[in-house]
This record gives C-alpha cells, structure tokens and sequence, in this order.
C-alpha cells in the first residue's frame, strides 16, 4: 500500500512579493495545478490516501475560486481519500464551514482523532497551546501499522507551549512507526527512537528564496516486508541562489563569463537570486549590473545582490587626509569589535562612495 504525505502547499498565497501582477496571478494558479498534478498522479499509480500535514491553505480565509477549485479536485477524485489537518496559517480554515465538504475529505480536532487506512491506522490532532496532556493521551495498538500526523517545528525536552511546535520527546516509544509532518518547508527525515521514523514533506513549490532547492512530497511505501519513504520532485520552478566569488575577476568580461557559466545548469523557468561576493576592483564593481543583463532576460525571475568589499589598504587609508581617512579614523577609535569595524567601515565607504547599502 502507498501513501501520499504532502504539507505547506499554501494555494491562496498572494505570491506578490518581487512578482509582475501577471507573474503572481501565473505563480497562484501554478500552485492550484500543481496540487491538482499531484492528486492525479496519486490516480495514476493506485495511491488511495493523500495525508496533508497543515497550512494546505496560506490563510482561514480562502478565496472563493480557490475553495472551489480545491473541492472539485477532491470530489472528482473520490476513489482517493483526503486526510487534512490544519496548520499555523489555515487553523479555523472556512474551507471546513459549511455541510458542502466531500465525503472523501476527513478532518481532525483538537483531540486525538483516529481513521482506519486498510492497512495502517492514521492518528492525528491539531495541536493548542499547551500539549502535554495531549501527547500523554496518546495511546496507539502495537500491533498496527500506526501514522501520526501533526504540524509544527522541531522542539524537544519539556517543551509543551512553544507556539507551532512539535515535542519529539513526548512522541518516544509511543508504538509510532511512522510520523506525516508539516511546518518546516524542506523535505526532511530522521528518526525518534528505534521504531518511528519522521518526516517533513516539504512544501510543493518553493514562494521565496528562503525555500530554495527542489520541493515535492513524499510517498509512504507499506509491504509486508516493511517500510520505505521516497521524496518525489514536483515542483514546477525551483529557487536558485547562486554565490559569485569575484575576487579574480579583471575585467568585465571575466565577471560575465564566470556569471554565465554559474547559472549554465539552471532551466530558464526558474527563479535565480545572485549573491556576489569577494573584493572589487573599482574597475570591475561597476559592471555587476551590466554582467547580468543575459540573466535577466533569460530567467522567469532574476535578481542580484551585492555583498562584495573592495580592496582596500585600510592601514594606508587610516593616514590618508580625507573625509574616508578621517571616517576610518573615528571607527577604529570606537569600542566597536575589530571585526565589526571592519563590516562599519566597509559599509560606510560603499556609502560614501555613492554605492547602495544594504
């Protein structure tokens, strides 16, 4: 039996942030297809339960084409089961409001509440603000193939109250084998005691540059012989943040070429973000903008961001009879650290130069 494991889909988020109206409108409809992708690949290779560990919408308040795409894709799949637990983002979800839900859309409370799968029992809650007595009413058959399912961040210890979090702790040696997780935004698995693997899905599409790398779910595979997880790529774009060292670079050209060749591997679909980094020459800083002027164009989506110094001979400059000498002065004879001086002084030379700073 196959089990799909999804979480932090977030459809309904207003993907607005860097975007073109067009390209947010483009990115919300994405998310809505993707998710209906996913459903049907669940059709095409006899998977009967899709669990959704939280925030499956970005707020409570889902819009109406959205809800009605979400519900269509759940009734017009009604071999397959929908297992949905609200996370931080879409807790008091109006999604539920109403007596219009599909039959093959299960809920959870703020209780334990258990379904038989065919195979493996599903056991989940929402979790509140205090959990210990929660986790202490958690009692599961040894004999059974038993999944929990929650939502929130890794915690440990007697850590019963940290908003969006989940006590690995309190979950040992409770008869758990597998443990359906949301929250974290990167596929993640580890283990909590000897029989109870864990795993954070990950989201299915990645919205800004903290959510780099590939995003998709993850299938459940239960035999007789025992269990394996498999992380399935399904993201339709993915987040690239690219480092460029130009220390060595002379000239312009140089720092063109180094672009181009970082960002060769990267499909024109997807979202890049540049980090430039290292010491400038005057000659060569200049020309960042004009390096990536291919990228721009070639990319759905393309920025830069500029975190590089320039060389300076900053014991020279200290001597030097100038409104930069006289600011190093003033810095080194701060209280400040050595090291932090140096990011002030830096900074503040970019400043006076007329650089942006961030």
């Amino acid at each position: 039996m196959k089990i799909i494991h999804c979480a932090d889909i977030h459809l309904g988020a207003s993907m607005r942030t860097h975007l073109s109206m067009e390209q947010s409108n483009q990115r919300k409809e994405e998310l809505l297809k993707t998710f209906g992708d996913m459903v049907n690949y669940a059709q095409n290779n006899n998977i009967n339960s899709i669990l959704i560990a939280g925030d499956l919408l970005d707020t409570s308040y889902a819009d109406v084409k959205t809800r009605n795409i979400l519900l269509d894709i759940v009734n017009s799949h009604n071999s397959i089961d929908f297992y949905y637990l609200c996370g931080n983002h879409d807790e008091d979800s109006l999604l539920l409001d109403g007596a219009d839900l599909p039959t093959n859309l299960h809920t959870f409370g703020n209780d334990w509440t258990s379904y038989n799968l065919n195979g493996a029992i599903l056991t989940g809650a929402i979790l509140g603000e205090n959990n210990k007595q929660l986790y202490d009413k958690l009692s599961l058959d040894p004999q059974e193939f038993n999944i929990v399912m929650l939502h929130g961040g890794e915690t440990h210890g007697n850590d019963y109250t940290t908003p969006d979090t989940v006590n690995f702790d309190a979950l040992k040696n409770k008869n758990i084998d597998y443990l359906a997780l949301g929250h974290i935004h990167s596929y993640r698995t580890g283990k909590i005691d000897a029989r109870c693997t864990y795993a954070y899905s990950g989201c299915l599409e990645g919205r800004g540059f903290d959510e780099c790398g590939k995003k998709g779910f993850v299938v459940l595979d239960l035999e007789p012989s025992g269990m394996s997880i498999e992380f399935v790529p399904f993201g339709k774009r993915e987040l690239h943040e690219v480092e460029v060292d130009i220390t060595n670079c002379r000239t312009t050209q140089d720092l063109m070429q180094m672009v181009a060749e970082k960002l060769s591997p990267i499909p024109a679909k997807d979202f890049v973000r540049v980090i430039f980094v290292g010491e400038y020459d005057e000659g060569t800083h200049k020309y960042l903008n004009m390096a990536t002027m291919d990228a721009q164009s070639k990319f759905y989506y393309f920025t830069y961001k500029d975190k590089t110094q320039p060389k300076l001979d900053l014991e020279a400059l200290e001597k030097d009879v100038s409104l930069a000498g006289e600011f190093v002065r003033t810095v080194r004879n701060s209280s400040l650290p050595v090291e932090k001086q140096n990011e002030v002084i830096m900074l503040g030379l970019k400043a006076l130069n007329g650089e942006e700073v961030d």
